[in-house]
């Protein structure tokens, strides 16, 4: 099961950690970073992630967070998380999923969780149809059919992308940038590690501190893909 990607907005505040803290335990979640408090930290992690569940504290809505909301393009569910009689729906510019209200507690958040995971079964099966297993590479005017079981990792480089491919030597070369060219694999299956990399996580050897090893091949973990990626690893163990 795909696991649900989640960004926390809000300053440093014992109702928000503690929301953070319940999510952390809980197998369905995947959380891409501590909670963040700026409009310029929300955005970065708004583009590189693509969260599929924002959680915000109450406090945080306003000035440049509340632009950022408003205009925010994305398809993330927004959860803002608010004691009694701090904010309503009605004062909110822009369409909010559900509200949790403080003091938080786990069984609440696991309530909302299944409710969503509900909400996004029956907007799936709307748009329900046989899952491919592969993509194709456009490549020096060829088309390349690849399984995205055989892509070891994917390196961007500015404006093209290296797909490096199991028992091939070489790898591909498309004229896609990173973020659009894994925009179309299987989110699942592929987890960005660094700026520059995007991994395979079922072709993953070993994971140290600050390196992935695939095959014969070191890759650098960016510091802000780091927490995400160990969250995963944790998970899993």
């Amino acid at each position: 099961m795909t696991k649900l990607k989640c960004l926390f907005i809000g300053k440093e505040e014992k109702s928000l950690q503690a929301l953070f803290d319940y999510a952390s335990t809980i197998s369905a979640l995947s959380i891409i970073a501590k909670p963040v408090s700026t409009k310029k930290e929300a955005q970065y992690y708004l583009q590189e992630f693509i969260p599929d569940i924002i959680f915000c504290d109450a406090t945080a809505i306003s000035g440049d967070i509340e632009k950022f909301l408003i205009q925010k393009e994305t398809k993330a569910l927004i959860v803002i998380l608010a004691a009694n009689g701090e904010i309503t729906s009605a004062e909110l510019p822009y369409n909010v999923f559900s509200f949790i209200s403080k003091p938080v507690s786990l069984d609440v958040l696991l309530q909302l969780i299944s409710r969503i995971n509900n909400y996004l079964s029956i907007g799936s099966k709307k748009h329900s149809g046989v899952q491919n297993d592969f993509v194709f590479i456009k490549s020096a005017y060829k088309f390349y059919k690849i399984k995205f079981s055989d892509i070891l990792f994917c390196e961007g480089m500015k404006d093209y992308t290296q797909v490096h491919i199991l028992n091939r030597e070489k790898p591909i070369i498309t004229l896609q940038n990173l973020k659009t060219f894994v925009s179309k694999l299987p989110p699942d299956q592929f987890i960005r590690v660094h700026r520059s990399f995007v991994v395979s996580l079922s072709n993953i050897d070993v994971v140290s501190k600050n390196e992935i090893t695939i095959g014969k091949k070191d890759l650098p973990i960016g510091e802000s893909y780091r927490d995400q990626l160990f969250n995963i690893i944790q998970q899993s163990a």
